[in-house]
């Protein structure tokens, strides 16, 4: 799926930032309500990422609208929002004249419950056969097969939808794990077709209602008045929480989800300050407090081998902090965890600047995390863009904040994610090499450079796909596609996906570039064209686009177009194709395209690069 960026960066972001804290705090309808008024009508300036939005559901989900545009503003998403009359859910899917349709939205909430599609396996499920549950499931299973597939066939958005929820209170109570005919197994089975209903259809998605339920309580979830008079399943008091559940599952899908943890030291690694106590008195360890710190650790070291990068900014002496990562026992988090570790007395604000641009990432894929209240409103002032979480005062909260962090969310998890820690501290290793080289040249051979092109290798399906969802600064187009978008490419006749890896001198970078190259006769076209940031710089993107108008002129084609769309992330590489000898030929909305003629084009890659070829 495509979408459009706004032209400018958001503006006054500390002023909007401190209003969507405080309804986060207390999100009341009051408080929802009076923050809408106040930053929606300056949502094209303060939102990075603009979609349409249809909502369609079972229920009344119309006072909900406010907290969802909200909680997406929070997330950097400008909503334009159709909310559909509740219970027309399927007419909306099927007609391609319903009010839906005419939106022509980017992505559809389909928010239905199963009480409102099967009553009976709540209101009445003591008084069904054995054989009605599994039944009525498939019936139900098989309508919204049909309604997906006639939604599917005039439209591309996503479809995220929530599953089902079980009951506080099972209708058997106690004797619904034995009974054969089980409620929450029926419930469960209805889960299971729904999540096999979705991975057969392209772009639709499951989004775990019942988890949420769960967390939130699920005796308190609805409130029995506006239910009943309202025909509003949830109560007033979770507004936010839902809507902040549905934007959480729009992130990832619009590379809005954030890539970097950066830690404070004393009283947030472990307790005290390891320069007044010593490194054998601070409290980590197996009695309270030091046990919180242990599992604040741990939880910590999860998202780690899920990809997301570790830093470490302390104001501290230099060396004392190393020495309790190196040295001290009960150490989760050691040296080897951290892509890059600031230990001075400079600002932090300045140390996370430093480490951003020894990354190659923006501010904004940055988290900071601190126990002192001062160090976080001095982030916040002076780098919005951060998302700053303070600590708790308890050390007995501190799990429960990593916990709390919906931020780092994928749809699906890599080989790569899982080595991106180990990766991004090579690239640091780089950088350092890098400024001791003489010159360029000197520097890229030394790193000794090997690029692997893969020519629609189907194991890199999963990983393709999520480069479109997580690149945002070399990313020529900027559309986001699915699994499903990757296999229809390598499947076409008139495309190939190639994919490229890159190992060097300090390991291996993994799989960090992308083409989908678009063929006929006479012009190839890059219809896609990304590049991982952390391999930019290194002449990677100038040689993979050489090597493919290579082949282009291998193959009798006269031209090769490139397309590009500026967004707000990718203007720093506005000119890319102009440098490396495109033409510009027209503009057709937001996109440019840009020729080049490969028999003119000087293709042959630099020495410094062993390349290799792997044709699926």
């Amino acid at each position: 799926m495509d979408h459009k960026a706004h032209p400018s960066q958001p503006v006054d972001l500390p002023w909007a930032n401190a209003i969507i804290a405080e309804v986060h705090a207390d999100p009341t309808i009051v408080n929802i309500t009076r923050a809408s008024r106040e930053l929606l009508p300056h949502r094209g300036t303060l939102a990075t990422v603009s979609l349409r939005v249809a909502c369609l559901s079972s229920f009344t989900f119309d006072p909900i609208k406010s907290a969802l545009e909200l909680q997406g503003l929070r997330s950097a998403f400008a909503f334009d929002t159709y909310v559909a009359p509740f219970g027309q859910f399927e007419q909306e899917l099927l007609n391609p004249s319903s009010g839906s349709a005419s939106f022509k939205p980017d992505v559809v909430l389909l928010a239905v419950r199963l009480q409102d599609v099967c009553p009976a396996l709540y209101d009445a499920f003591n008084a069904l056969t054995a054989d009605d549950p599994g039944r009525m499931i498939d019936d139900w299973i098989g309508r919204l097969r049909t309604a997906l597939l006639a939604f599917r066939e005039r439209s591309s958005a996503h479809v995220l939808i929530q599953n089902y929820d079980l009951p506080a209170s099972p209708a058997l109570g106690i004797a619904d794990r034995v009974s054969p005919v089980s409620q929450i197994a029926a419930i469960a089975r209805t889960n299971d077709a729904l999540s096999t209903l979705a991975a057969s259809i392209a772009n639709v998605h499951i989004m775990d209602y019942d988890a949420l339920v769960a967390r939130r309580g699920r005796e308190h979830w609805q409130d029995p008045r506006t239910a009943l008079y309202a025909r509003i399943p949830v109560a007033p008091k979770h507004y936010w929480h839902l809507a902040g559940f549905y934007v959480r599952h729009l992130r990832p899908l619009y590379g809005l989800s954030r890539k970097v943890l950066v830690l404070d030291a004393d009283n947030t690694l472990w307790g005290g300050v390891v320069g007044d106590v010593g490194i054998d008195d601070i409290a980590l360890g197996h009695d309270f407090p030091g046990n919180a710190y242990v599992a604040f650790q741990q939880r910590i070291l999860d998202l780690y081998h899920r990809g997301v990068i570790l830093c470490l900014a302390s104001k501290n002496e230099p060396g004392t902090v190393e020495e309790v990562l190196e040295k001290h026992p009960e150490m989760v988090l050691r040296a080897e965890h951290f892509a890059a570790m600031r230990v001075n007395w400079n600002p932090k604000p300045d140390n996370l600047q430093q480490m951003a641009a020894d990354l190659n990432l923006g501010i904004d894929s940055f988290v900071f995390v601190d126990d002192s209240a001062v160090e976080c409103e001095l982030m916040r002032t002076a780098l919005p863009r951060v998302m700053t979480i303070p600590l708790p005062e308890d050390p007995a909260g501190l799990p429960g904040v990593i916990e709390s962090l919906d931020c780092f969310d994928q749809w699906a998890v890599s080989a790569e994610d899982r080595q991106r820690g180990k990766l991004y501290k090579a690239q640091v290793k780089r950088t350092e090499l890098h400024a001791a080289a003489v010159d360029m040249p000197t520097f890229y051979r030394q790193l000794q450079m090997r690029m692997t092109l893969f020519i629609d290798h189907q194991s890199h399906i999963a990983r393709a796909a999520q480069m479109t969802n997580r690149t945002n600064q070399f990313n020529m187009h900027t559309i986001r596609c699915s699994e499903d978008d990757i296999r229809r490419f390598m499947a076409a006749e008139d495309h190939h996906v190639i994919t490229l890896a890159l190992q060097d001198r300090f390991g291996d970078n993994g799989v960090v570039g992308l083409a989908v190259v678009r063929q006929s006769r006479e012009e190839w076209t890059l219809h896609l064209l990304l590049m991982s940031c952390r391999v930019l710089g290194r002449t990677v993107e100038q040689t993979f686009v050489g090597w493919i108008a290579a082949q282009a002129r291998s193959a009798g084609v006269g031209r090769m177009v490139a397309e590009f769309v500026q967004t707000v992330k990718n203007k720093p590489f506005a000119g890319f194709y102009e440098e490396r000898g495109f033409a510009w030929v027209e503009s057709d909305g937001d996109v440019q395209r840009w020729v080049w003629e490969p028999t003119k084009a000087d293709t042959a890659p630099p020495d410094w690069f062993e390349i290799d070829v792997t044709w699926t």
